[in-house]
């Protein structure tokens, strides 16, 4: 989409709204001038691409290529949990499935993993009860930073509970512990992560 579209809906807002039908939608945005409304602090959002206009047929088959390839590598998870072996089996799980797995044990770890991961992330499976924060700060401290990341929530609280309060949260889901792999899986193909 291109950023700056008539009828009072601009492409941000488009992507935003595409996104909540279907969270694991790359976007590949075109712009002319407009590149400050899709840039934060000098980086594009997770799963964001860029092409500045005027563009080439070529340049344009280029990006849908590079933006196709990046789809087909495995997908890279952080894993924000305490417990040892629960982190444990959770990386088993989804290392069998396919996927990259970084883990942090708190959420300064967790932050301090988001900023420094060549490629960034993208999900997150977050514990709510760590050791340094609760498990709802740190969702929202990621989504200051990362608006659009997707964040399985593990809690052995009911879904409900949980569902209440993160309730404006967009781009959540949840599993209860214990899980399964194929909770786990299940919740991360939700935002179209391939495992």
């Amino acid at each position: 989409t291109d950023v700056g579209l008539p009828g009072g809906m601009n492409g941000r807002q488009l992507a935003e709204e595409a996104r909540k039908q279907r969270p694991g939608l790359r976007i590949l945005f075109t712009t002319g001038y407009a590149r400050n409304a899709i840039v934060h602090d000098g980086r594009l959002d997770a799963g964001v691409e860029l092409l500045t206009k005027p563009f080439s047929q070529a340049a344009l088959g280029a990006k849908l290529r590079d933006i196709l390839d990046a789809q087909s590598k495995p997908a890279r998870i952080l894993l924000v949990e305490d417990e040892v072996l629960i982190q444990m089996l959770a990386v088993n799980y989804l290392e069998e499935a396919g996927i990259k797995v970084d883990t942090a044990t708190s959420a300064t770890e967790a932050l301090n993993k988001l900023q420094l991961v060549p490629g960034g992330v993208d999900a997150a499976i977050i514990d709510l009860g760590l050791p340094d924060r609760r498990g709802e700060a740190l969702v929202e401290e990621i989504r200051s930073s990362y608006p659009s990341l997707p964040i399985v929530i593990a809690s052995g609280r009911g879904n409900e509970d949980v569902r209440n309060l993160l309730a404006t949260t967009s781009a959540i889901a949840f599993v209860r512990k214990p899980y399964t792999s194929e909770d786990l899986r299940s919740a991360l193909r939700g935002f179209g992560i391939a495992c």
